[in-house]
Parts: C-alpha cells; sequence; structure tokens
C-alpha cells in the first residue's frame, strides 16, 4: 500500500513537472526572444508574436518576408496579440530573410528562415528601439515636427510641384546647405521632369533633367534649364523658401535638428492588420512608372514617364517583360504617359514623339505591334462605353477614339478650367475631369460644355475613377479629401481625411463599397466607407507614391494592383476581412 501511495505521488510530481515544462516551452515561444523551431501547421509558412521590452506583444508591426534570389517581397501585419502568420499560398519553399516596419525600433535579426513544403517555421521576433528616429518618419511626421506658421507648412506640402513630388522630407532634413546654397537647388531642382522623377531611400528611382527639353511642362526655356522657374517655385518666391529651409534642416553646423522627432502615427489596429502586401521590384531600378491599368487576366501593364517602354508584370509567375518603343531623337523629352486597357486586352498610351507631344498609342500584345493615332494628344486615358478610348488633359481638349480602326473619331472642347487631371467618361459616353477648383465636363449629344465648381474652394481635384452608376470618385490633394461627383444628379460630396493626407488619386468602390485613397506623405492607404464615414488607413512596406487605383479582376476578393513610382515597384495589396 506504501508502495502504491509512494508511486501515485511520484506519478502526480512527475506530472506536474511535465507540465510546467510545457507551460515554460510555451511561454518561451510566446514571449521569448527569436526563437526558430519548426512545427507541423497546414496552410502557414511562417508565424510566430512580435514583441518588444517596451510594449510586450506588439499590433501593427509589418513583418517583410523575402526569399533569397526573388525579386519581390510579402508582407503581413502583427495582430493584437502580437501573432503574425504567411500563408503558404504567398511564400514557397525556399530561404527566407526577414524585416520588419514600426516606427521606433528595429529586428533583431533572427537570421535566415528555411521554409519546407511540409513544416511550418515557427519564428518569433524580438524588437529593441531603434537608434536613429530620423530614418523612419514619414514625410508627414516630418511635417508635423518641422516648426513653422500653418501659412509656411501648407505652401510646403501643398504646392503642385511640392519636394515631396519627388522625394521624402526626410532628403531635405538631413541636408545642411545655407540660404544661398538653397536658392541654387531648388533653381537645380526645377530642372528636373516632375512626372520623370522619383528617388526613393533605398536607392530606387531616377531623376530625369530637363536638360534642353524645356521647362517642367517640356516647353523651351528662354534663359536654360536652371533658370526655367524665375524667382519663384510655384507661388513662392525662392529667397523665402530657401530661408524657410535652414530653420528645417542641419545648417548651420548642426549636427541634430532644433525641434523634437518623434513617432506621431499610429502602428495600424484592427481591420489595418488584415492584408497581405506584395511588392514586385521592376527590373529596371530606373524605372519611373508614373500610370498603370490591369488587363482581363490580371496582369498589370505600365508606363514609364522617363524612358520609352511598355511593360507588363504577371503577378502568378511573378515575371516581367518589357518592350521597347520608337526612340525619340536626342535632345527630346522621352516616356510613356497614362495606360488603359480595352476589352480586348490592347494596351493604350500616349507616347513622346519629336518635339515633346504624347500621341494615343495602341500596342498589340499578341503581336507587338504599334499603332500611333494621328492628332489625338494628351495626356490622359480612359475606357468609355462601346470600348471607345478617350484622352486628354491639361490644355487639350477631349478626343474620342475608335479602337477597331485606331482613328481619331470626334473632338470635344473642354469649358472653364485648364487644370485637368484623369479624363473619365460615365455609361452615356460623356468625359469630365477634375480641376483645381472644379470638374470640367461635356455633354455630347446636347453639344454643350458644362462646369462644377467644388464645394472646396482650389481643392485641387486631381485623378480617379468612374463607377458604374456613373459617379466620379477623385482625390482632392490641396483639401485632404475624397470626393464624389455624381453625373446624373451633379450633386458633389466629400470625405476628409488627415491633414496633409495629400490624396493623389481616389479608386471607384470595390466589391464591398469601399473606396480608396492613396497618399503622397504618409506612405499609407486610407479606406473609406461613404455610408458610415468610416476611415482606415493600411501602412505600406516602403515609400509611397501611387498615382493610380486598378482592383485584379481575378481575385475573389478585393485586390488592389498599383504601381508605385517612387521605389520602382509594383503593389498589391489584399483585403483579408
Amino acid at each position: 500500500m506504501f508502495r502504491c501511495a509512494l508511486a501515485a505521488i511520484f506519478s502526480m510530481e512527475v506530472r506536474m513537472r511535465v507540465r510546467n515544462f510545457l507551460i515554460l516551452a510555451m511561454t518561451v515561444v510566446l514571449t521569448g526572444p527569436a526563437f526558430i523551431t519548426l512545427q507541423a501547421q497546414s496552410g502557414v509558412a511562417i508565424n510566430g508574436v512580435v514583441s518588444s521590452q517596451q510594449e510586450g506583444n506588439m499590433e501593427g508591426v509589418l513583418v517583410i518576408a523575402r526569399e533569397e534570389g526573388a525579386n519581390h517581397t510579402v508582407t503581413v501585419v502583427s495582430d493584437a496579440q502580437g501573432r503574425y502568420s504567411y500563408p503558404r499560398t504567398h511564400l514557397e519553399a525556399g530561404t527566407y530573410s526577414l524585416k520588419i516596419r514600426a516606427i521606433g525600433y528595429d529586428l533583431v535579426d533572427p537570421g535566415l528562415i528555411t521554409v519546407t513544403s511540409e513544416q511550418t517555421a515557427a519564428v518569433n521576433l524580438e524588437l529593441q528601439e531603434t537608434e536613429d528616429l530620423s530614418k523612419q518618419l514619414s514625410t508627414l511626421e516630418w511635417t508635423m515636427a518641422m516648426p513653422g506658421t500653418p501659412e509656411q507648412k501648407d505652401r510646403f506640402v501643398y504646392e503642385a510641384k511640392s519636394c515631396n513630388y519627388c522625394h521624402s522630407f526626410q532628403r531635405i532634413a538631413r541636408s545642411n546647405h545655407t540660404a544661398a546654397q538653397y536658392g541654387r537647388v531648388i533653381r537645380r531642382m526645377n530642372a528636373y521632369y516632375p512626372d520623370g522623377t522619383a528617388a526613393s531611400d533605398d536607392g530606387r528611382g531616377w531623376g530625369q533633367r530637363l536638360l534642353n527639353y524645356g521647362d517642367s511642362f517640356g516647353r523651351p526655356t528662354p534663359n536654360g534649364p536652371d533658370e526655367g522657374v524665375g524667382d519663384n517655385w510655384g507661388s513662392w518666391p525662392i529667397t523665402e523658401l530657401a530661408e524657410y529651409l535652414t530653420t528645417l534642416t542641419l545648417s548651420g553646423g548642426r549636427t541634430t535638428w532644433p525641434y523634437e522627432l518623434k513617432a506621431l502615427l499610429p502602428r495600424p489596429t484592427g481591420p489595418a492588420t488584415r492584408v497581405i502586401i506584395t511588392e514586385w521590384d521592376q527590373p529596371r531600378k530606373v524605372a519611373e512608372s508614373h500610370d498603370m491599368d490591369v488587363d482581363s487576366k490580371g496582369n498589370v501593364w505600365y508606363g514609364d514617364e522617363s524612358h520609352q517602354v511598355i511593360g507588363k508584370l504577371n503577378p502568378k509567375t511573378h515575371t516581367f517583360t518589357e518592350y521597347d518603343l520608337p526612340p525619340v531623337p536626342q535632345g527630346h523629352l522621352p516616356g510613356t504617359r497614362d495606360v488603359t486597357v480595352d476589352n480586348d486586352d490592347n494596351v493604350w498610351f500616349p507616347m513622346r514623339v519629336a518635339g515633346g507631344a504624347a500621341l494615343l498609342t495602341k500596342f498589340d500584345p499578341e503581336t507587338e505591334e504599334i499603332t500611333i493615332v494621328e492628332g489625338a494628344t494628351g495626356q490622359f486615358t480612359a475606357l468609355g462605353p462601346d470600348n471607345k478610348v478617350w484622352l486628354g488633359g491639361a490644355l487639350n481638349p477631349f478626343h474620342r477614339v475608335d479602337t477597331a480602326t485606331a482613328k481619331l473619331e470626334a473632338t470635344f472642347l473642354e469649358c472653364c478650367d485648364y487644370t485637368g487631371y484623369q479624363v473619365v467618361v460615365n455609361s452615356k459616353g460623356n468625359p469630365y475631369m477634375a480641376t483645381i477648383a472644379g470638374i470640367n465636363g461635356y455633354d455630347v449629344e446636347a453639344g454643350e460644355a458644362n462646369y462644377w465648381p467644388l464645394p472646396t474652394p482650389y481643392a485641387f481635384g486631381r485623378r480617379g475613377r468612374m463607377d458604374d452608376q456613373d459617379r466620379y470618385w477623385f482625390a482632392e490633394y490641396n483639401a485632404d479629401k475624397i470626393a464624389m461627383f455624381d453625373t446624373r444628379t451633379e450633386e458633389i460630396k466629400e470625405w476628409s481625411l488627415r491633414k496633409y493626407f495629400t490624396p493623389y488619386t481616389a479608386s471607384a468602390p470595390d466589391k464591398d463599397g469601399h473606396v480608396w485613397a492613396t497618399s503622397n506623405t504618409t506612405d499609407r492607404l486610407a479606406r473609406l466607407n461613404p455610408e458610415t464615414g468610416e476611415i482606415v488607413e493600411f501602412l505600406m512596406p516602403n515609400e509611397m507614391d501611387v498615382k493610380e487605383i486598378t482592383f485584379d479582376p481575378t481575385a475573389e476578393g478585393v485586390s488592389l494592383l498599383m504601381s508605385n513610382m517612387r521605389s520602382a515597384r509594383i503593389l498589391r495589396v489584399e483585403i483579408l476581412d
């Protein structure tokens, strides 16, 4: 009996030790430092928990995986418990490195991760406070921290061709010129073609000097390219802007900034963590893909504002194909502009020719044949009813082109305001274009040009899309708003984003009725619920400058496809909710 009691006590003690060991092991796995093991878990390639000593388990950390030798990364976001997970649908078997994006933190390198087809790699990630916050701040966070009056900041951010059009404010903040030197820098910067220049902090992008092309629109300037701006940068006298820059930077021998740097934007939470982001590096790191569209198979077609190239990405195979176009003579501005794919998967875009003009061009992917539509000039394209392609833009009339014959069919004059962006067409075949202060439109049947002022004066309507209910959705850059113009009722509505969000483009509603907008300052996408006004911001892995948003027609859920001009990458954002 004594032996039985002793055996029972021993058995209980063993069970308790085993239980305690398992609890301890689980604690290490969930909360300890970077830890790698293999476990069986169906459908998951890599998972784990993100934590730091400062916060414990961390929500809203972007975890970025790249396979060795691959041309793309895949990003997921940690949830409220700090957990992150990569589905096998997005990571093939191979060897991966991991990075993170979380303002104020760096990753303790977990080393290379091996992903197999049978087992899950469990990798807990430990973060530590960053040693250099200045390398992590978004342009908006620099703007919020920088000194200056509201009027000065408004001029700095909202200028149509602002510094942030081509690069982040980090580059400005880390410079150390005198006011006189900044004056020369500003003039030199204005000698770059804005739509064909972008430079990311990770070394991608390119700057196209106008040389003898002229000013930023390719027009000749009498005093040479470096003198094309005269005495002003937009509406701001260069001498005043130069003096202001010395208060924002490391001028005067400063080794640190005369204002506090800190994380001012929250990490993603809740719905903003329910996303998978894929970024493909374009094969030419100097690509300047200002525009793009998607064909019926889900292929992304993109142009290049600085090179005579049209390109295609097949997201399913991660492969790029690029096609060289007829060159322009030496000394003439090269580039391809807005891209539209018609119902037969032909690709249309304005292509530059000698003299700086951009003529509408058709590219047949099957035959690789190029056809130029004579007489059709402009920057922006759209697909209208009956598979007609439209062309328009600032200082250009609306053109309608028959895709079957590639002939210019009709031309319609715009009204009132010639600062327009991104032509769109409703189901009646009437074109519209947002402008700095209003909306231009043309009633084809009545033969009348029309104009509607925006509710917010000088909101600067930039790019957008027409939906299947004849509602025109567009971004208001200077007003930090998403707007909608109902072409049937002529009603205009606006929804506010955060200050200095500077939305460049807006989408049509997705499958769930949400409208999306990009930001030139926050590296974020905003999702609007027009019914409730709710805004959700999704943080991207890199600097972002996106001019157009298109949805993947082959995806079951909501999947956004974009060309990121700033970093020469194609971007896919898949929403998991």
